[in-house]
């Protein structure tokens, strides 16, 4: 199997990404499960949050993981847009 970065499908799912989570996104928010981003996007979990991981490091969004095991949930810790605004 292999894997070609910027096929017009992935594009399309970022681009979904971006103008449908990123705008809801403020400082202590969760970000969606893979589960949620599969049902969003139509596709497997685990690329589903493959892409919304690049979308958070394009946008430059910190994020940390908290908790452990199945309560393990990943948080936003700071937004550069709204760092600049303050």
């Amino acid at each position: 199997m292999t894997y070609h970065r910027n096929q017009p499908r992935g594009l399309a799912h970022r681009t979904k990404l971006r103008a449908l989570v990123l705008p809801r996104l403020r400082p202590g928010a969760m970000v969606p499960s893979g589960p949620e981003l599969s049902r969003l996007l139509g596709i497997h979990q685990s690329e589903a949050y493959r892409h919304m991981r690049r979308v958070l490091a394009e946008a430059g969004i910190v994020t940390e993981t908290r908790g452990a095991g199945r309560g393990r949930r990943v948080f936003v810790v700071s937004i550069p847009s709204m760092e600049v605004a303050a």
